[in-house]
């Protein structure tokens, strides 16, 4: 044994040059895969491309559209979405999230379309328009007409009116998704801060499909 090994090791004195060729064409060869390496921020890359789940989740994204989205939940320290400080927030953050790069839709409380009936005419409009020169009449009535409005409740707002979500919906391209979430991530915790800067009384909390992809990256 102590032969071998002392042969062993002549040979590779003497073969020194060879084997550090050798080594680094090796670690040259290996290396070419490393220009392959990324992070994948979707979901999708926990499930192989002929996944039987995953297949029939992306015929139904497909056929009707995408549940790409950030929805972002503000919740009042006075524990009341139904004042005009609050409304009128809401608007705000409504109208900033259009703005969100790849956003197509934006749905909240405030821009809800709500039908009232004035005479023989139907009318189509915002829940929430001008909220801070409501009455105190109007809001009540804003009150009770989103809180009677089974596709808020538990879905935009909460039953118990304390805290209300701005939902917002992105089309992301699949190619892009990646470097896409980080500018929209970015953008939206950005536009948090600006809002929670000017409106401290309200807490914001980001969640959804963009930020489950962003927290799987970060």
């Amino acid at each position: 044994m102590e032969k071998l090994e002392a042969a062993y090791a002549r040979w590779v004195v003497n073969n020194r040059l060879l084997i550090i060729v050798v080594c680094l064409a090796v670690i040259a060869g290996l290396g070419t895969g490393a220009a392959k390496l990324r992070f994948d921020t979707s979901y999708r890359a926990f499930f192989s491309s002929d996944n039987p789940e995953l297949i029939a989740f992306e015929n139904v994204e497909n056929t009707y559209n995408k549940d790409d989205n950030i929805i972002a939940i503000l919740a009042p320290a006075d524990g009341d979405v139904f004042t005009r400080d609050t409304l009128a927030a809401i608007e705000e953050f409504t109208t900033a999230a259009w703005q969100i790069p790849y956003s197509n839709r934006v749905d909240s409380i405030t821009n809800f379309q709500y039908t009232v009936s004035e005479e023989d005419d139907l009318i189509v409009r915002d829940m929430v328009k001008d909220a801070g020169s409501l009455s105190d009449a109007a809001l009540a009535d804003t009150r009770r007409a989103v809180m009677a409005e089974p596709a808020l409740v538990n879905r935009l707002i909460s039953a118990r009116g304390h805290v209300t979500g701005v939902n917002v919906t992105l089309q992301i391209p699949l190619g892009e998704r990646a470097e896409s979430t980080q500018v929209v991530v970015k953008f939206v915790r950005d536009l948090v801060a600006d809002f929670t800067a000017k409106h401290p009384g309200i807490d914001v909390h980001l969640s959804g499909m963009i930020m489950m992809d962003q927290a799987f990256f970060e």
